[in-house]
């Protein structure tokens, strides 16, 4: 039997489970752009280590880094999570044009005062692309990171500026709320040629495709949008993340967008199926 965790079902055959994700494809986006998702709830985490980006100025051009300013990664694309989303390449960049100064970073995706480690209003989003083992995390090619870019003078939590300071492990989650998502299916029915085209499009971008024995579906997501805070957590679902350190004399880094601020291992646990 195949076991179909999305749909909390068992099937004899794969092309049974196909056809019922067929049958269910609405319903099951529709789910999941109603939800708000703290990343570090779905369960797919490892340490982020401390960034230093100057180590790959020769492919990190056009955001000129500050000492003055932590560099916090919050999410990133390529990363098959353990709720079969796959996050690519642009997912961040309408929220980050609509959403700009309108998240704080918080303790534990707790939006309270006494919990709240940088105001939003001192807070730059931008996206990056950076190598996966810049994150000590030894993934082929690179990632487009969500990252958050504030003053070290504005943390006001001191058990964050503590973190923040000794370069501790510490990973990030972002609140989200996905809006474009499509289904992959590596299905050979004719009336999954849709499906299956999204599969072969985007099997190739799972970094950790090593982590699964099989991916017989995922969802892509083409478009989410980072609700309220992103936060500093012992153990994020998107296990690429953390705080990225700025040497003061390193060469400019690349943005993906065009809206960037002008200020400027664990053992791995292979799973049978995806979901």
């Amino acid at each position: 039997m195949i076991k179909c965790n999305v749909l909390n079902k068992e099937f004899a055959t794969k092309d049974e489970m196909f056809a019922e994700l067929r049958k269910s494809k609405k319903q099951l986006i529709d789910f999941k752009t109603s939800q708000i998702y703290k990343s570090c709830e779905k369960d797919n985490s490892i340490y982020a280590r401390p960034i230093d980006v100057s180590k790959y100025s020769e492919t990190n051009k056009g955001i000129q880094g500050d000492e003055n300013f932590y560099y916090v990664a919050v999410n990133s694309t390529g990363i098959l999570d353990s709720h079969g989303d796959l996050h690519v390449k642009g997912i961040w960049n309408k929220s980050i044009k609509e959403q700009q100064g309108k998240n704080y970073l918080v303790l534990d995706h707790k939006m309270e005062v006494a919990n709240t480690v940088v105001k939003k209003e001192y807070i730059k989003t931008f996206a990056m692309e950076l190598p996966f083992n810049v994150v000590g995390k030894n993934y082929e090619g690179n990632g487009e990171f969500l990252i958050y870019k504030f003053p070290k003078d504005k943390v006001i939590n001191s058990i964050a500026k503590e973190w923040l300071e000794s370069g501790d492990a510490i990973e990030s989650s972002v609140r989200m709320q996905y809006v474009k998502v499509n289904l992959a299916m590596n299905s050979t029915n004719k009336e999954d040629s849709e499906e299956k085209a999204t599969y072969d499009n985007n099997i190739d971008l799972v970094a950790n495709k090593s982590d699964f024995e099989e991916i017989d579906y995922f969802f892509v997501v083409k478009e989410a949008a980072n609700r309220g805070e992103s936060s500093l957590v012992l153990a994020g679902s998107n296990h690429v993340t953390g705080v990225i350190e700025i040497e003061e004399k390193q060469e400019p880094l690349k943005s993906t967008i065009d809206n960037e601020p002008s200020e400027d291992t664990q053992p791995k646990t292979r799973r049978k199926s995806i979901i």
